[in-house]
């Protein structure tokens, strides 16, 4: 099954993609008319956004289907953090939400952890970002335990149901109007693929919220 989606996903970057810039290009062109723009500026933006969509979908899709992650340079844990808390900071913003970190200590970690980490905590921040009502917090934490490093994103949206919370580590599984189900799907491959482990903990306080914590 991972055999077939990765030659659909290889077919879909040469189908879809490269399409899909071209529309962005010749969008973006034609908003530098004055005369265009004025028009149809508003609708261009909404090419331009829903191309942007499309392509990150996409992209997903294809990170999904790539058998494993390829090593970065090392690096410590606080600066994994702060490159992914700057990826996903329009997303946070966009929520007037607030994102606090808690490190205890500050590990040097190898390339291919470093890698797994980043696309691992990407997804986890953009889930949260995404969980959590406007003006809403997030928290990033870690600790040593027993020789080994544990990580967790902490939301404080309304929670996951006990009922769907086995299934959404399950590729496609989404309850989002948009979305392709394959964020946490992502999340809990690629955190096998380093011989970690994965806990989800819903509600964490007072009946609500989320935390996935990584070993």
């Amino acid at each position: 099954r991972l055999a077939a989606l990765g030659q659909m996903a290889a077919t879909i970057a040469h189908e879809v993609k490269n399409p899909l810039s071209s529309i962005k290009s010749i969008a973006q062109v034609m908003r530098e008319d004055e005369a265009v723009s004025r028009e149809y500026g508003r609708d261009l933006d909404l090419i331009a956004g829903e191309v942007n969509r499309l392509s990150a979908s996409v992209s997903q899709l294809l990170r999904f289907a790539r058998p494993a992650v390829i090593d970065a340079s090392c690096a410590r844990l606080s600066e994994i953090v702060v490159g992914v808390v700057a990826l996903a900071r329009a997303e946070i913003d966009e929520r007037s939400a607030t994102i606090t970190q808690s490190l205890d200590g500050d590990p040097q970690l190898d390339g291919t952890t470093v890698a797994a980490l980043k696309e691992i905590l990407s997804n986890l921040l953009l889930n949260a970002a995404q969980a959590i009502a406007p003006g809403g917090h997030i928290q990033i934490e870690s600790a040593a335990q027993d020789g080994h490093l544990k990580i967790a994103v902490v939301d404080d949206g309304l929670g996951i149901p006990e009922a769907i919370q086995s299934k959404v580590f399950e590729p496609f599984f989404t309850m989002k109007q948009r979305g392709t189900g394959l964020g946490l799907a992502i999340v809990a491959r690629r955190v096998r693929e380093f011989g970690g482990t994965i806990n989800l903990i819903s509600p964490v306080a007072s009946g609500r919220g989320t935390k996935f914590e990584i070993i």
